[in-house]
């Protein structure tokens, strides 16, 4: 009787994975084993923002779909986490905004209302004060947005993981191979640079969070 374990494969990395899929190697089935990958993670994501069971496994699906719509405009070799958690932080506030214009309105939006294409991620607006506070706000949002994109990759995949991912320290280090001193430093570096970039007021850090 042979008692001799079978070998463990490997578990396929997000780069090859997206690679196959930008290749048409069995793009189906590597699109598959990217959503086994992180699917947990993302349903966590929402799990985190209080929404229902239902609400997460749909809004985690509406993120894969995303994903797949534009992986093609992906850049390979750079992290994948932060642009996965992207386009997820960018399904839950459209969730929030059309839950929210549903209530103002006495009803609710349909699901399959049209929604902002992936990656093209800006915090979400608060409720409307009145013109001129929109406009502020969108000022707000657009110096934010420039700023960010300012940060160097690593502090801007840091950043995004904590803020918009709701991850920990730990689990940072572990999606980007990095030490967790060196996560803190990327993220403390970071707030340093977007206060030098936008002031010390409020208004900038509660549009982002």
């Amino acid at each position: 009787m042979n008692n001799e374990t079978a070998p463990t494969l490997a578990e396929p990395s997000a780069d090859s994975l997206l690679a196959a899929i930008r290749a048409g190697e069995a793009s189906e089935d590597s699109f598959r084993q990217l959503f086994l990958l992180y699917h947990r993670s993302v349903y966590g994501f929402f799990v985190r923002r209080g929404l229902s069971p239902e609400d997460c496994q749909e809004l985690t699906q509406e993120t894969f779909l995303g994903i797949h719509r534009g992986i093609g405009s992906f850049q390979l070799g750079k992290p994948f986490e932060p642009w996965l958690f992207t386009v997820a932080a960018n399904a839950y506030r459209k969730h929030r905004r059309y839950h929210a214009a549903g209530r103002r309105q006495g009803r609710e939006l349909p699901i399959d209302a049209p929604a902002d294409e992936p990656g093209t991620s800006a915090p979400e607006l608060k409720a409307s004060g009145g013109p001129e506070d929109d406009a502020l706000r969108q000022e707000r949002i657009r110096l934010l947005r420039e700023a960010i994109a300012k940060l160097p990759e690593q502090m801007r995949a840091c950043l995004v993981l904590r803020v918009h991912g709701g991850l920990k320290y730990r689990e940072i280090a572990v999606e980007l191979g990095r030490s967790i001193d060196t996560v803190k430093t990327h993220l403390s570096q970071a707030r340093k640079r977007l206060t030098q970039e936008l002031g010390e007021s409020p208004g900038w850090r509660e549009e982002w969070t």
